[in-house]
């Protein structure tokens, strides 16, 4: 199911902790947070020592008389429950709730995130000050709704406290029932691994040497869980409570060790996203150009799990953390975006699905290690001209309000993940540490060709199978793979779809064991070929590709496998160029029914899979309509009746469209046809 944000109006709004200020500035600061055309704010879930200064003592007077300050100014409040921020007393009373690193280290108070998720204690007192705040906010009218904690698994995502052990041991037995089967799933047979007796079964604690795969498999299937539990429990609170106001939370980035799909399944009514891409211009290892741009990509993810949703946190300046030395964490400071880029940052936002969006934050704290995470306006009160930039944006998004909120976000292409692969690659970080960049290289090409992007979990095929509407579907990560997954997408290819399967596919089933050669027998029907030959491509060396009928040289990085077709349905599209498999199959085509399976025996690059869609035929939808160059994004949302186009320049220069039908832009209120040039970070809205 694919939970999706419903609310009568685009939310616009800041992150507003009156907590954090003098009580003389709240109604100023409301006053010009409505001023700025915004209807929102959130606010709470960093403040558990404000609710709740002494244990069983809650006090919510501040917040009452902030709400109060909303309300006159007609803004309407998410509040947060400030459960990933345990106050003093909590954590030295009951040190049980602290989190434990790997090595064994108590996390102590002085910080945020210092417990863990398996704590009864701490569910306990979570429980408590989540009932309290759903009961006190129930029936108050500025209240529409709750993020449940803040950031799930940022900073700690797992703990090795004791009550971490003994929870793991329960989810085993629950999972596997007797010893004999978790033997059998772990391949404990190995190194002497064989337990006896269910207390010898611990998470993963520090070893000698290299750890048991299929054991950190399921550690990281545990961690989510309790995750996902702790969420939930939040979540089955307040909907007994207050079952009027909406539950969501703020996934951060790629949100690790969680499963999206299975949180957001069961801990939230949808998902929501802190949009930073000023990360990603930091990041030297994304393509140049297309730093900021990838950004869309981790918003895809967030429609694959809710169709529409929220930004609960978008980029509003120069953003950074400091006091990190003793622990090893690193400071950071990220360069303040250009004028211009932040608005088009937050269109991208609303392009990629967010029906609602908040700034990260009104104003800059003058103290705190965030004190450099910057906001609309500076520690002293003067204005900075993203404060303007904000004023523009709620000008534009109620001028086409209505019409954005009767819309859905349509795609051409797909790509699928899911949580065991992720996992997977975390654990056989050989390659797996390439497989962020894998995806990303799938992402960009089909974007650049102006493909529009789903990324969406497996789980949702296995679910509805809706891939129909799809021209391609890649699957660049499937290590792990099962007859079912296959299964899933076969429907999809008889109608006539192509899936596109990534190297080293197929290899392990879900107990993280190898297949013999009678168990990868459903995949290699599907895809019409079997790998007789891989290597890892040797340190300085390249290895290259070269698609049929042409003279290009595409790079194959990283992991090559020689492929071996079977049948006449099977045809190959390149082959490698050089080193001992020179001249062998390296992606080939399964003509399947109505449909066509490929396996590409390398990992990604833009560049081969540019070429791939070209070989495939695969062509630029826009092409009819207007000549776009790949430097600028396309996003479109429909309504069912119509169609509407984003156009988003993501670069510092000017670049030429050529409108071959009219269009009418709906932020700029004029029509074009022709020639025209979308300016540096410019955004067009238009009609199609």
């Amino acid at each position: 199911m694919n939970k999706s944000y419903s609310y009568n109006s685009f939310l616009y709004g800041v992150v507003y902790y009156p907590e954090q200020w003098p009580e003389a500035r709240w109604n100023t600061d409301l006053g010009r947070i409505a001023q700025t055309g915004m209807n929102v704010v959130r606010m709470g879930e960093g403040a558990w020592s404000i609710w709740e200064p002494e244990e069983g003592l809650y006090d919510f007077a501040l917040f009452d008389r902030a709400l109060e300050l909303c309300q006159n100014h007609g803004l309407k409040a998410i509040m947060g429950t400030p459960t990933y921020t345990p106050p003093a007393w909590l954590t030295e009373r009951y040190p049980e709730v602290s989190g434990v690193s790997f090595n064994g280290t108590r996390l102590t108070h002085g910080s945020r995130r210092a417990y863990n998720y398996t704590s009864p204690v701490y569910r306990k007192k979570s429980q408590a000050i989540v009932e309290a705040l759903a009961h006190h906010y129930q029936h108050h009218p500025a209240v529409i709704g709750w993020q449940i904690d803040n950031e799930l698994n940022c900073h700690l995502d797992a703990s090795f406290a004791a009550s971490d052990h003994e929870a793991f041991r329960s989810w085993c037995r629950e999972r596997y029932s007797t010893l004999e089967a978790l033997n059998q799933a772990w391949g404990t047979a190995f190194w002497s691994q064989t337990y006896t007796a269910w207390d010898q079964v611990w998470l993963p604690r520090p070893t000698a040497t290299y750890q048991n795969p299929s054991l950190l498999l399921d550690f990281y299937r545990f961690t989510s869980d309790m995750t996902i539990r702790f969420g939930a429990m939040q979540r089955q609170i307040i909907k007994r409570i207050a079952p009027h106001q909406f539950i969501t939370h703020n996934a951060f980035q790629t949100m690790t060790n969680v499963d999206l799909s299975k949180f957001v399944e069961e801990a939230v009514d949808f998902v929501s996203y802190d949009s930073y891409p000023a990360f990603k211009v930091c990041d030297l290892t994304l393509p140049t150009g297309f730093r900021d741009r990838s950004e869309s990509r981790l918003l895809s993810r967030m429609r694959g799990v809710s169709a529409k949703f929220m930004v609960l946190e978008q980029q509003s300046g120069p953003s950074g953390q400091i006091g990190g030395m003793l622990n090893g964490n690193s400071d950071y400071l990220h360069p303040t975006p250009k004028p211009g880029q932040m608005r088009l940052w937050c269109w991208n936002s609303i392009a990629n699905g967010a029906d609602g969006l908040l700034f990260f934050r009104w104003r800059s704290l003058p103290y705190g290690s965030e004190a450099h995470w910057n906001g609309l306006i500076y520690h002293d009160e003067r204005n900075t001209w993203r404060l303007e930039e904000a004023k523009r944006l709620g000008d534009e998004i109620k001028r086409v309000s209505a019409t954005l909120t009767g819309t859905r976000c349509v795609s051409n292409a797909a790509i699928l993940y899911d949580y065991d692969n992720e996992s997977h690659a975390r654990i056989e970080s050989v390659t797996g540490k390439h497989r962020e960049a894998n995806e990303l290289s799938v992402y960009q090409a089909l974007s650049e060709r102006h493909l529009g992007v789903d990324v969406r979990p497996l789980s949702s095929v296995w679910e509805s199978g809706d891939l129909a509407g799809y021209g391609i579907v890649f699957f660049p990560h499937a290590h792990v793979l099962v007859a079912s997954d296959v299964r899933a997408l076969q429907d999809y290819v008889d109608g006539g779809g192509t899936v596109v399967f990534g190297c080293w596919s197929g290899y392990r089933d879900r107990k993280h064991s190898c297949y013999d050669a009678a168990g990868k027998d459903f995949y290699e029907a599907f895809v019409g070929a079997r790998v007789s030959d891989f290597t890892l491509v040797s340190p300085g060396e390249t290895s290259a590709i070269r698609f049929a009928h042409s003279d290009t040289f595409l790079e194959a990085p990283i992991f090559n496998e020689v492929l071996a077709p079977a049948g006449a349905q099977v045809s190959v599209l390149a082959s490698y160029t050089s080193d001992y498999y020179a001249g062998q199959p390296a992606v080939t085509l399964h003509q399947k029914g109505k449909g066509r399976v490929v396996h590409f025996g390398s990992f990604f690059t833009p560049q081969n899979v540019a070429a791939l869609l070209k070989a495939l035929m695969i062509e630029d939808p826009f092409a009819v309509w207007a000549e776009i160059p790949a430097e600028v994004q396309t996003v479109v949302r429909s309504n069912g009746a119509e169609r509407f186009c984003f156009l988003l320049n993501f670069t510092n220069k000017q670049q030429p469209v050529f409108f071959k039908q009219a269009a009418f832009d709906l932020l700029e209120e004029r029509m074009f046809q022709g020639q025209t040039e979308l300016a540096p970070y410019e955004v067009h809205f238009l009609r199609c």
